[in-house]
């Protein structure tokens, strides 16, 4: 209780200091008393314990600065990323502190050493929240919607020789439980009428699917249609910024990289709640996890954001080698497992071509007191060298230009530099792409191996990867020796088709289809699935030549994945967890950080997974106890509209009123919610729920300290005044804790 005391009057004051001093601040002068500061010097008086000739020293310091202050302020509201803004008021409060430090002892000077002395100039945040539009409902004036829906029974086991199976009701919730991030109102009864296997054919085609309204709603961030180039021009680091003060014309920036990170972050939530392509977001985010990429590793925050946009998203119900090109290509996954620094240890970077001289020309003489020194090839290996300007994508040609994507050269400070390279094969990406992109860790490759692919790799790079630069094929990075990958012989100069060459070899290799269909039936059938499935479906693999479309068909038409023993077998994931709830209640959501920090509570921070394996696809790392607390309380907090950007209406669900009494209302929500019937136990906590009344306040969980969750009440919104919509949402946020609306 005592962080967040201190965390809301921390933020209160910060905003009073801003915008309480920022009129008085314009306006005063030298001679005025620095009342814009009062707030400030209260703060250093009461930290520091300063007598009140100190406090007057303090005051005659703020008021020097008050000037170069209020115009800096003014400069601030103009632009609060302009280049040498940030640069400035660090100076100045570097001036501030020096200045005052005068009048201290060494004891106040220790502490003031660690004190905020920021002037009140309102800078840019790291992250602006983008408001998306919400979507539309087609059904936006019908309540009542749980009317339409109603209660499944719990599959039976098997019978004395009878094969257990699924009813048709239980398969298109089945279905709709996997190939989609949960059903919505309405969905089971609407595929009844048109059919399964034609809302199936529609899933596994999404180009078929009329989406433009998710779309429509995205363009407002704008991050979203830029390239990596534009992504690190107009969100740059920092100290580059900075850098940029000092060009005669700077180009604008528009705010900072996490805001790149926090509108991915948005995207993704708006997409797996409101967009019509379910399958293709679902598959989205396996494939993301399958080939994972942590987006806070230096350069990939300008890198990601394209990744998923042009890597993954339109491969994911392709062909698997086409997929597995794309990422062995993107500057994203070649900069994460740092295969962009991979060349031949005897590789040496030539030098850029002389310009033509006329004949007979003379060189030209030194200017006077010049020391001679001979002209030295660049050794900068971030891409900026100018060897880049005639490297071509493809090998062999030397005269072909870097594609800018049509787009003009953008103008770039120099960033900071990275770590020296020293020449030499990385192994990283080879291994990885054996063990957990193709073959898997038991496919049958040997270490020999891993050396073997890591130099068919060699020279594939980036330009300018600190810059936004795409893919760039460089030969003389390359080993273009003999090598022997999985027994087959890779013949010498074969340049850049050393690599192409391996990926034929991995995507069409067996171990490869059993790996990669294994990895598919744990996501949409079950933890542990049969083995006589994965081996069915790795032929499905290996007879089309990966189609993963044709792959997921043979998964989800199965008579394992339409089994008792799948159903409601898999633990939601946070996302699936967010997602379904989210559509369970006709819902929407704008993506906001309310709702990044309850994945991130829930254990499943998206794009912030740091190694190379991802998220993965068992249960067990969802239903640890601490986790789980935080599941509940996102339940709760959902269920009575806590989280900002996040909302859903409990009238246009059921009217509450309709229902003579509780348990009526709980089976009408539960048919709309849950679907199923519920367990005993899970019936037991309802009715303890319900028993209690309506809790005054939402429960929701401590920040991350490092401690275990700690419950701390917050006020209810205005909403929760109308009894009708608290009773609705006590009911919904305690089904939504029931074991069986926790799993798929």
């Amino acid at each position: 209780m005592w962080l967040k005391t201190r965390l809301a009057l921390s933020v209160a004051l910060s905003a009073m200091l801003i915008w309480s001093a920022a009129p008085v601040l314009a306006q005063q002068s030298p001679q005025q008393p620095a009342m814009a500061f009062e707030p400030l010097v209260n703060r250093v008086r009461d930290s520091l314990k300063l007598n009140e000739e100190q406090v007057g020293d303090l005051r005659n310091v703020l008021s020097k600065h008050a000037p170069k202050l209020a115009e800096l302020r003014n400069r601030a509201q103009g632009n609060p990323y302009a280049p040498g803004l940030q640069t400035q008021v660090e100076s100045e409060q570097k001036a501030i502190r020096e200045e005052f430090s005068a009048f201290l002892d060494e004891e106040q000077k220790g502490k003031l050493a660690s004190l905020d002395l920021r002037p009140p100039v309102p800078l840019g945040p790291p992250f602006v929240l983008i408001n998306i539009p919400p979507r539309s409902h087609s059904e936006a004036a019908v309540l009542n919607l749980a009317n339409n829906e109603h209660l499944m029974p719990v599959p039976v086991a098997a019978v004395k020789g009878r094969a257990p199976r699924l009813t048709d009701d239980q398969k298109i919730l089945q279905l709709l439980n996997r190939i989609t991030f949960g059903p919505r109102p309405g969905d089971i009864a609407r595929i009844k009428q048109v059919g399964i296997d034609r809302f199936l054919e529609e899933q596994l085609h999404p180009e078929t699917i009329d989406d433009s309204e998710v779309e429509k709603r995205l363009e407002v961030l704008p991050t979203q249609r830029m390239t990596s180039a534009e992504l690190y021009q107009f969100y740059p680091p920092p100290q580059v910024a900075e850098q940029r003060a000092n060009e005669k014309n700077p180009p604008p920036v528009f705010g900072r990289p996490p805001q790149v990170f926090g509108e991915l972050v948005q995207q993704k939530l708006v997409r797996a709640v409101s967009s019509k392509s379910q399958l293709q977001e679902v598959l989205t985010d396996f494939w993301f996890n399958h080939f994972n990429v942590f987006a806070q590793k230096d350069a990939d925050q300008w890198l990601i954001t394209s990744y998923e946009r042009e890597v993954i998203r339109p491969n994911a119900l392709g062909k698997f080698r086409d997929l597995l090109l794309s990422t062995a290509e993107s500057p994203a996954m070649l900069f994460y497992l740092d295969n962009w620094l991979s060349a031949s240890p005897d590789s040496k970077q030539p030098r850029p071509p002389a310009p033509p001289r006329p004949q007979n020309a003379q060189p030209p003489k030194a200017a006077p007191g010049a020391a001679s020194k001979p002209s030295e090839p660049s050794t900068n290996t971030t891409g900026g060298d100018q060897n880049a300007a005639v490297m071509s994508k493809k090998e062999g040609d030397q005269n072909q230009k870097p594609d800018l994507g049509g787009k003009a050269k953008l103008p770039t400070p120099q960033p900071p530099k990275p770590p020296a390279r020293k020449p030499g094969i990385n192994e990283n990406y080879a291994r990885e792409l054996m063990e957990l992109h193709t073959l898997g860790v038991d496919g049958g490759y040997t270490q020999k191996d891993v050396q073997e692919v890591a130099r068919c790799f060699t020279g594939w790079t980036i330009d300018r990867p600190f810059q936004g630069g795409g893919f760039v094929y460089r030969p003389w990075m390359h080993d273009d020796g003999p090598k022997t990958v999985l027994g087959v012989t890779i013949p010498a100069g074969g340049g850049m088709n050393d690599g192409l060459r391996v990926l034929d070899i991995l995507s069409r290799h067996p171990s490869t289809a059993r790996f990669i269909s294994k990895k598919l039936c744990q996501r949409f059938v079950s933890d542990d699935p049969p083995p006589q499935l994965v081996e069915r479906v790795a032929q499905v693999f290996l007879k089309t030549d990966g189609d993963i479309r044709e792959v997921v068909r043979a998964i989800v038409t199965s008579p394992e994945f339409n089994s008792p023993a799948a159903f409601r077998a898999k633990v939601k994931s946070p996302l699936e967890l967010a997602a379904s709830a989210i559509r369970a209640l006709d819902g929407d959501t704008n993506g906001a950080p309310a709702l990044h920090e309850w994945m991130r509570r829930m254990g499943e921070p998206l794009y912030q997974y740091a190694f190379p394996t991802g998220y993965g696809e068992s249960s067990a790392k969802w239903i640890n106890t601490g986790v789980f607390f935080n599941r509940i309380n996102f339940a709760v907090a959902l269920a009575n509209n806590q989280i900002n950007g996040t909302s859903y209406d409990p009238l246009r669900l059921v009217e509450a009123h309709a229902a003579a009494n509780s348990e009526q209302l709980t089976t009408r929500l539960a048919a709309l919610v849950v679907h199923t019937e519920l367990s005993r136990e899970s019936l037991s906590a309802v009715h303890d729920g319900l028993a209690e009344g309506p809790p005054p306040a939402i429960a929701q969980p401590a920040m991350s300290n490092g401690t275990s969750p700690g419950m701390i009440p917050v006020k209810a919104s205005a909403a929760d005044a109308n009894p009708e919509r608290r009773r609705i949402a006590q009911i919904v946020g305690l089904l939504m804790g029931t074991a069986e609306f926790q799993r798929r």
